[in-house]
């Protein structure tokens, strides 16, 4: 009896056991599942901003805050939506002079690649952080990143709650994600419900899980505060030069810059009167005026040139070319009211001879107008901080000779760094030399003096090819290195040879142009050894001769 109830309990202990060591394994596992965080996790929560421009907080620059001010307020009803379109790798880049070893990123989505303009047939391969955020951040890409995640079969979309946040988990580590929002023509204030006119969405941007946050912390669960323009006008202009839109550049005179404005014009609901863009150009910039130098988009449609008339004056007493688009009142009529409309307008200039050298740059300066049915007529500008610029430079040369002689029709060829051919012109009565001819002669003036006009930061050679007589030519080409130090101020530094040379100002304008003189020596004094000097020789060659003659004969005879 004792020996069955001692079985029984043995029994019963070894099965409590048993369910103990298995509840302790499985508590065991979850702990340990946890601490390994093999999934991670975005939380977007979405703020409109009066102010803002749609800016998305980077993981590169990632601080866990959200944004403050009274500008700020909670949106719900915004879609977001993430794609999964990558891989991060470990990437072996040694060469032959160092080891190394780089965290890069394969993209294994051929239409991501395509939505961000770099070819499909790069699937598969390697891009670092760098390239790839530039792609997808690049105001020409933001369409089409946004068009690529919305309309991707089965892509993870979530709307913004009551708190305005979005949560997106089950994210796989070391995977690579591209989020866009996808729709905000339902959004509201988290507060009241009431309804709010987005004009901006924010910027795409990518998430690779995990990274180190600023506070040194390794971030599997990232927070991340998109914000949101709303009903409010404004208008930007950028100089676009392949992808990249900046506020400056440099460039030869010839040289087309390619402009692109953007605006947004708030409709009220008693709908749209007039709109009318104005852009003024410095007298150094030449609009062209060709039939499709202008385009006009609404969103991503393209307006139909019969919808606004183009027209150029020039003002008699700057000298300034102002451009005015005026849309017509069907047009503006035809807009929906209560909206707001997103218009990007593209036109091209030509840099021209009549340039400004040096940090003042050569401007424009563009303007929008607007008038709401029932209201005054509105007007705004960008920042002036943000006024585009176009920069160019120039070179000032001094031919001397000996004392103080100047050297007239003395002739230089100019060159680049690759020894091609800088073919210029010769424009006005001051001798001054701009890029755009059919040669790359110049010739100095009765002055001893050359003006080369409207160059943009490079190396150039200017080699001597022809000079006075009685001089010697140089035997090397001179070498002038023009190298732009501020892209935001335009400011510059030269090199003559192997000197570092001051810039001058042009017209109050600092550092535009390089200064420099070269002299010429006379060769040696030789003795004279033609013309005269030979006849010369030659006739006491003959008197000599002729006497040796006679002075034979007449011994002959007396022998």
């Amino acid at each position: 009896m004792k020996k069955n109830v001692l079985k029984k309990f043995a029994a019963a202990a070894l099965a409590a056991a048993t369910v103990m060591s298995s509840m302790s394994v499985m508590a065991f596992a979850d702990e340990a599942g946890e601490s390994a965080e093999t999934k991670g996790s975005v939380t977007i929560t979405k703020y409109m901003s009066t102010s803002g421009t749609g800016d998305t907080l980077s993981t590169e620059n990632y601080t866990g805050a959200a944004p403050t001010g009274e500008e700020y307020k909670l949106l719900k009803n915004v879609e977001f939506a993430y794609v999964k379109v990558g891989e991060r790798v470990q990437v072996d880049t040694a060469t032959s002079d160092s080891s190394q070893t780089e965290i890069q990123y394969t993209v294994t989505d051929e239409n991501f690649l395509d939505a961000i303009g770099i070819k499909k047939a790069e699937v598969n391969k390697n891009f670092t952080q760098k390239t790839l955020n530039e792609k997808v951040s690049s105001s020409a890409n933001k369409t089409k990143v946004i068009n690529f995640v919305n309309t991707y079969k089965g892509a993870n979309k979530t709307s913004t709650d009551e708190n305005g946040t979005a949560s997106f988990t089950e994210l796989d580590l070391n995977a690579l994600y591209v989020f866009a929002e996808t729709d905000a023509t339902n959004a509201a204030l988290a507060s009241d419900g009431s309804k709010v006119n987005v004009t901006k969405v924010s910027v795409p941007f990518l998430v690779s899980l995990p990274f180190t946050g600023s506070d040194g912390t390794t971030v599997t669960n990232l927070k991340v505060y998109p914000k949101n323009s709303t009903g409010e006008d404004s208008i930007d202009k950028k100089i676009v030069e392949g992808e990249t839109e900046k506020v400056t550049t440099a460039a030869n005179i010839g040289d087309t810059v390619n402009y692109k404005v953007t605006y947004s014009v708030p409709v009220t609901e008693n709908g749209l009167e007039s709109l009318v863009i104005t852009d003024t150009m410095s007298k150094g910039l030449t609009f062209n005026e060709s039939s499709d130098s202008v385009t006009v988009y609404n969103g991503d449609t393209k307006v139909d040139s019969k919808n606004y008339s183009v027209e150029k004056r020039v003002d008699s007493s700057t000298g300034e070319q102002i451009i005015t688009i005026t849309f017509t009142s069907e047009y503006c009529q035809s807009l929906p009211k209560d909206s707001t409309q997103e218009f990007t307008i593209t036109y091209t200039a030509t840099l021209n001879e009549k340039a400004v050298l040096g940090q003042t740059g050569n401007t424009n300066k563009v303007q929008l107008k607007y008038t709401n049915k029932g209201e005054d007529e509105k007007t705004i500008s960008p920042d002036p901080d943000k006024e585009v610029k176009v920069f160019t430079y120039g070179i000032d040369l001094t031919k001397k000779g000996e004392g103080t002689d100047v050297l007239e029709g003395v002739k230089f060829e100019l060159t680049n760094s690759e020894n091609q051919p800088v073919n210029v012109l010769k424009n006005g009565t001051n001798n001054f030399y701009t890029p755009g001819g059919t040669s790359n002669e110049i010739t100095t003036d009765n002055k001893g003096e050359i003006h080369i006009r409207g160059l943009k930061p490079g190396t150039y050679k200017l080699t001597e090819t022809k000079t006075n007589d009685g001089y010697v030519l140089l035997k090397d080409p001179v070498e002038i290195v023009i190298t732009q130090t501020n892209a935001t101020t335009g400011k510059a530094t030269a090199k003559v040879g192997s000197k570092n040379v001051t810039m001058i100002e042009d017209d109050g304008s600092l550092t535009a142009k390089v200064p420099f003189t070269v002299v010429n020596s006379k060769g040696f004094d030789l003795p004279a050894t033609g013309g005269r000097g030979i006849a010369l020789f030659t006739i006491a060659g003959i008197a000599i001769v002729a006497a040796a003659g006679s002075l034979l004969f007449m011994r002959k005879r007396s022998n």
